[in-house]
């Protein structure tokens, strides 16, 4: 008899990590299609990657009995939990020392949460440049969303999603 996904944190986060996936394949199949939705399938991506991060932090939590974990929602607000609770665990480490360096895309990934849940993060879409300005077409920002470098960006971010899990695994509980 099989386990529903439900019951195993890792088979969860896998499930999640899987429709980011799906997600961004949808996304990268009609590179020429509506912006709004594109967009909406860009935000899903975002926080399928984001709440595999977390979720590896919230388990952890709970396996070292942190308190008041249940309501945190950011990695941030978890670390601050476990620091105040004077506990270190191995997964805390690893998700600390990749959202604190700048080239790691989990770094990239908590500034997309945090930006997106701030008024400013929800009007964010792309712009198309000026017709009267020649030079803008040159100067477009690959990582703009939607841009090239940005689902680029995705990509990396959901296999480096993949590689925590797995380093994660050894320390968490699946059956």
């Amino acid at each position: 008899m099989s386990r529903m996904v439900r019951e195993s944190e890792i088979s969860g986060l896998r499930e999640r990590l899987f429709f980011a996936r799906s997600l961004l394949k949808t996304l990268n199949a009609d590179p020429d299609g509506a912006v709004g939705p594109r967009l909406a399938l860009r935000g899903g991506v975002v926080f399928h990657l984001y709440s595999v991060l977390v979720g590896i932090a919230r388990q952890a939590a709970r396996s070292y009995q942190v308190r008041g974990y249940e309501d945190l929602i950011s990695l941030a607000a978890l670390e601050q939990a476990f620091a105040a609770a004077a506990v270190q665990a191995p997964e805390i480490g690893l998700l600390a020392r990749a959202r604190a360096d700048r080239a790691d895309p989990v770094c990239w990934l908590d500034q997309e949460m945090r930006a997106a849940v701030g008024a400013a993060g929800l009007a964010r879409r792309p712009t198309a440049p000026e017709e009267r300005d020649a030079l803008s077409l040159r100067a477009e920002d690959p990582y703009a969303p939607l841009a090239q470098g940005d689902l680029a960006r995705l990509a990396g971010a959901a296999d480096r999603v993949a590689e925590l899990i797995e380093q994660c695994a050894a320390y968490m509980e699946e059956w």
